[in-house]
């Protein structure tokens, strides 16, 4: 039995599969530094949503909105690091 699978859902699988390998790779050599590891699973989504132009206009907006509140908690992350590594 073959099954398409709609742009939707491949863009769910290409997310899914690309945090997992990311995370697998994390695994494999202990990384253990949290703001290191949102940092890359951001910018990770932020791509994937940058190259996911064939989805509809609505799942487009869906993304945007997502992609506004990953810039903000990106933002958060480098400040905190600045602020960090100012006050020593």
């Amino acid at each position: 039995m073959r099954t398409n699978l709609s742009v939707t859902d491949k863009y769910v699988l290409a997310v899914t599969g690309l945090l997992m390998g990311t995370s697998a790779v994390f695994a494999w050599y202990g990384e253990t530094r949290l703001d290191l590891c949102l940092s890359i699973y951001i910018i990770e989504v932020l791509v994937i949503n940058q190259v996911s132009v064939s989805l509809s206009s609505r799942a487009r907006e869906c993304t945007g909105r997502v992609g506004y509140i990953l810039v903000a908690c990106f933002a958060v992350i480098v400040i905190a690091a600045m602020v960090r590594i100012i006050t020593g």
